[in-house]
């Protein structure tokens, strides 16, 4: 597909995404879960609660060689039983766009991955979650999930030819307006020899990189027919197992509009940490939008 045509497809989705946004500031419902802690949607970590609904967001970030990472993915959640107990699929993308001396330009598919987490304590306003996620192999080994894999926060998701088991747990605390969430990941990666391409990870097959972050938000009562969260994210990934590991911090402030049918989301993502990642990109935008239908 020719870059002009997936630009085309890109205005196509903000286009979409602005339409959609317009029923949050008509949405009298403020966000729900099951009951317990009221903690909103942050960035990249995954919520305690399980929804039925769909999640689509897209970035722009900023790199050293005078291109755009464009990287978007979609979601479909399934909830099984009371936001305790759900399932959900995700489908990540990457593209590159003007990118080196040759001003190159791609676009690629991800892994594919299937979850599901389960809330293994629930109080008044607390609740742990833990969760287990497969990446099917099925990355298109262009210049975009290269690209991808150079940012370091998804590695998972776009690394070529590898089977990927995540274990994870999910901790969030609330009280009155205030809120924190907290997230532990174990990135397995198998099959993984072709991350040597991009990283120094001595070639062996089998690789972990361990993600943790965590979240703070407020959401004051501005007496609006939605609720409104400001939410500061900081999202670290670390190799453990790499020849020269790499740590890839993210900062993203950000705000969150939306009612228990539609909620969206803005922020700025700022990266730093090991040189592999800050030597790579600047400075990120993302926008992401959740639809809930029902539950």
């Amino acid at each position: 597909m020719r870059w002009y045509d997936r630009k085309t497809i890109y205005i196509n989705c903000l286009a979409i995404f602005s339409l959609v946004i317009i029923p949050v500031f008509f949405n009298s419902a403020k966000e729900a879960n099951a009951a317990g802690a009221q903690v909103p949607y942050s960035f990249f970590l995954e919520h305690p609660y399980s929804i039925t609904g769909l999640r689509g967001n897209i970035e722009f970030i900023d790199t050293d060689n005078d291109g755009w990472l464009i990287m978007n993915s979609y979601r479909g959640d399934i909830n099984i039983y009371q936001n305790l107990f759900g399932v959900y699929a995700k489908f990540p993308f990457a593209g590159i766009t003007g990118f080196g001396p040759n001003n190159e330009s791609d676009y690629d598919f991800g892994n594919l991955s299937l979850g599901t987490k389960f809330v293994v304590l629930n109080l008044d306003n607390a609740v742990l979650t833990t969760g287990f996620e497969v990446f099917i192999p099925s990355a298109t080994n262009g210049l975009g999930a290269l690209a991808a894999q150079e940012y370091f926060r998804d590695v998972a998701a776009f690394a070529d030819n590898a089977w990927t088991f995540k274990p994870y747990a999910a901790f969030g605390v609330s009280q009155g307006i205030f809120a924190f969430q907290a997230n532990l990941d174990f990135d397995i990666l198998t099959n993984a020899e072709k991350l040597d391409t991009v990283f120094d990870t001595g070639g062996d097959s089998t690789q972990l990189i361990i993600k943790y972050g965590g979240a703070a938000s407020i959401t004051p009562d501005l007496s609006l027919p939605f609720s409104t969260s400001f939410i500061l994210e900081m999202l670290l990934a670390s190799s453990a197992t790499f020849d020269n590991n790499i740590t890839g911090a993210y900062l993203t402030p950000g705000v969150r509009f939306g009612g228990q049918i539609v909620s969206a989301g803005a922020g700025v993502e700022i990266p730093f940490g090991s040189n592999e990642v800050t030597d790579f990109a600047n400075v990120g935008f993302v926008l992401d939008l959740v639809i809930r239908f029902g539950s």
